[in-house]
């Protein structure tokens, strides 16, 4: 136990002085002052456009919240492995009784919890600070975005959407060479991260939606948007189907991925 935490110790050291590491930290801030103060405010002011741009620029910012977190904390754990294998860190560790699998797994969980708080403090805040802000007309029916969802769907959202964090982490910590790939990487991976989105649109609400299933933050973000849009679909699935799979489906290419790190390193 006390060697894990003198490692709680030194990966804490190491997040706060990277900035890159500790403005992805800061990330949910950021992200909750925008969508939950910025954005409404700048919707309201143009009260006098055309609703159906306000209702798309508040959808985009909603399923934007909800879609980032998880892979954002992939990606600071991804460069956190870049930053132990260029200072050969982990080659270290590969001899000390930690092994590099189990150092990787103690990485990957602490990441993961702080994703599961970051959503939590991200969609709760929202919910709590800016649930009036977030109604609007969708299919001719006027929608309180949040007013459906409760706070333990948003806990039980954010404990699977995390789930995506050692997938992003570990697959870029296998493919990258450095930091500047790295960064690269991530910059295309949030295109993908977005993806998803396009299930808004009337052509994929049926069985075309599963066309996405491919992207494992699909399902946990899919289920949300069921729950704020009042969703019915003879297609859709329930709450509980969407969060078992996509629960499972990131476990699966994390595993995968983990087993890509370790022979990259090997």
């Amino acid at each position: 136990m006390k060697k894990y935490l003198s490692l709680v110790k030194y990966e804490f050291k190491t997040i706060v002085k990277d900035l890159m590491n500790l403005f992805i930290l800061l990330y949910p801030v950021l992200m909750l002052f925008i969508c939950g103060y910025l954005l409404p405010a700048i919707v309201k002011r143009a009260a006098g456009s055309d609703p159906n741009t306000s209702a798309i620029t508040l959808l985009i910012g909603f399923v934007l919240l909800i879609s980032i977190g998880g892979f954002m904390m992939g990606a600071m754990l991804g460069f956190s492995l870049l930053d132990n294998r260029d200072e050969n860190t982990l080659l270290n560790i590969a001899a000390s009784p930690v092994t590099v699998s189990g150092y990787a797994t103690f990485k990957i969980i602490y990441t993961y919890v702080l994703a599961i708080l970051g959503n939590i403090f991200m969609v709760g805040g929202l919910k709590l600070l800016a649930s009036e802000s977030y109604v609007v007309v969708y299919g001719g029916v006027t929608i309180g975005l949040l007013d459906n969802i409760t706070y333990g769907h948003i806990i039980i959202f954010s404990i699977v959407s995390g789930l995506i964090v050692p997938f992003v982490a570990l697959v870029l910590g296998a493919i990258a060479k450095n930091k500047i790939e790295g960064f690269a990487m991530v910059k295309g991976g949030g295109l993908f991260v977005m993806i998803p989105m396009l299930v808004l649109l009337d052509s994929f609400q049926g069985a075309k939606q599963y066309i996405f299933g491919i992207f494992p933050n699909f399902w946990p973000i899919k289920a949300i948007l069921n729950l704020s849009l009042g969703t019915q679909n003879a297609a859709n699935l329930d709450f509980w189907l969407y969060m078992l799979i996509g629960a499972i489906y990131p476990i699966f290419l994390g595993v995968i991925a983990l087993k890509m790190f370790v022979k990259k390193l090997t």
